[in-house]
């Protein structure tokens, strides 16, 4: 049985407040957070007219795909600067967002991250990752009713660099889908970690599941 999701209201997805004489990269920013914001609402509103739960999860999972990539422009244009996006913010913005997606379903989203300042495209990278991984969890990791906690945790490294854990303590990953997944998700993961020029894995915790990455520098 496929846990049950949370779609934001439309008028629940916010729109961002004007700021004064933004620069054109600022008004940039802002249009396009603002226009996938609209696209993820248009999103939403199809997801509650269809009844077919594999179609369901596809528009859930576009969904928090485009709401991770709008929230870098968000803090983008929030921060005033085109340059760098800062993570600890970002990733707590993205993990409430991912928590009221499925906060019907019992889950909790937690994030503990060290501020640090990375690329736009970086961001965008670890934010599709971390959304990936959170919906997964949240959708899998436990049995239907059965509430749970989803961790993300973002740690600079001594020697430079950085280190992205996810993880929850249900029900655990099978060894085969550990050493040989192939689907679109974890397609994109991997895709997403060699963009960063990072190395990652998947760990049995028992109970629940890890995914590490560790990064060279931002």
């Amino acid at each position: 049985m496929m846990a049950q999701h949370a779609f934001p209201e439309p008028a629940a997805i916010a729109v961002l407040p004007a700021m004064p004489q933004p620069s054109v990269a600022d008004e940039t920013n802002h249009r396009v957070a603002n226009s996938l914001q609209l696209l993820a609402a248009m999103v939403s509103v199809e997801a509650r007219r269809v009844a077919d739960p594999i179609a369901v999860a596809a528009l859930d999972t576009t969904m928090r795909r485009i709401l991770a990539i709008g929230g870098v422009h968000r803090q983008l244009y929030q921060s005033g600067t085109a340059a760098s996006v800062d993570l600890r913010a970002y990733l707590g913005e993205l993990g409430a967002e991912l928590e009221r997606g499925c906060a019907d379903a019992g889950r909790r989203v937690h994030v503990a991250a060290d501020t640090i300042n990375a690329s736009p495209d970086a961001a965008t990278a670890i934010g599709v990752i971390v959304s990936e991984l959170v919906g997964n969890a949240c959708k899998y990791a436990y049995a239907p009713g059965m509430p749970g906690d989803v961790e993300v945790v973002l740690r600079k490294m001594p020697f430079g660099g950085y280190r992205l854990e996810v993880s929850d303590r249900g029900r655990g990953m099978p060894a085969d889908r550990i050493s040989q997944g192939s689907g679109l998700g974890r397609q994109l993961i991997a895709m997403m970690a060699k963009r960063l020029g990072g190395r990652h894995d998947w760990t049995n915790t028992q109970p629940g599941t890890r995914f590490t990455l560790h990064v060279g520098g931002c």
